[in-house]
């Protein structure tokens, strides 16, 4: 099943890609970054992607419990990298009206997007994996990194295929580039 005919079997789904999409252009229309929210923005954007990236090439959905890579220290990188993002985002930005979508977007995200996904895939997760995940659940928090690796992690690598294919992670990054690259022309500010 393609992209488009997933949508149209699911509109819901793609309402809430269409209002990320048009949230990132309204975002990389009125980012007016400075030198400094760029030198402190663009750095905190890319820890954003390594982590996705990191995590997307681990995971492979309802197929086996990611233990393995960022997964060994916590639960969720993929909404880590997310934060990441959001936060280089709004930094980077750099004005009144960016503040207050980033302000909204940070609202979203901890009161309705994290609830609401946690509790989502909690409930998923237990019923493909049982008491594995939830054994994994007590010694694994969230969004706080543990200081050594899950003792039951998996030896599995990062493949590039699930991050690729299966993950898709790579639209995301386009779209985060595209953002920062429209910011930083319309303002003339090269960062290098």
């Amino acid at each position: 099943m393609g992209l488009i005919d997933k949508w149209r079997t699911r509109p819901a789904e793609a309402a809430k890609v269409l209002a990320v999409v048009a949230f990132g252009a309204l975002f990389a229309w009125l980012g007016t970054p400075s030198q400094l929210t760029i030198a402190v923005g663009i750095p905190l954007i890319v820890v954003g992607v390594a982590i996705r990236a990191w995590a997307a090439g681990h995971l492979r959905r309802n197929q086996r419990l990611a233990t393995s890579g960022p997964y060994a220290y916590l639960r969720d990188p993929l909404y880590l990298g997310r934060l990441f993002l959001l936060v280089g985002l709004g930094v980077l930005a750099n004005s009144y009206y960016t503040y207050a979508l980033f302000g909204l977007a940070m609202i979203v995200f901890f009161l309705n997007y994290m609830p609401r996904k946690l509790r989502k895939e909690t409930k998923r997760l237990e019923g493909y994996f049982g008491q594995e995940y939830v054994d994994y659940c007590r010694q694994v928090r969230s969004l706080i990194p543990r200081l050594s690796p899950y003792p039951k992690r998996s030896k599995l690598g990062w493949s590039a295929a699930t991050f690729w294919r299966e993950n898709r992670e790579q639209w995301l990054m386009l779209a985060v580039v595209l953002i920062v690259v429209v910011m930083i022309a319309k303002g003339n500010r090269v960062p290098f």
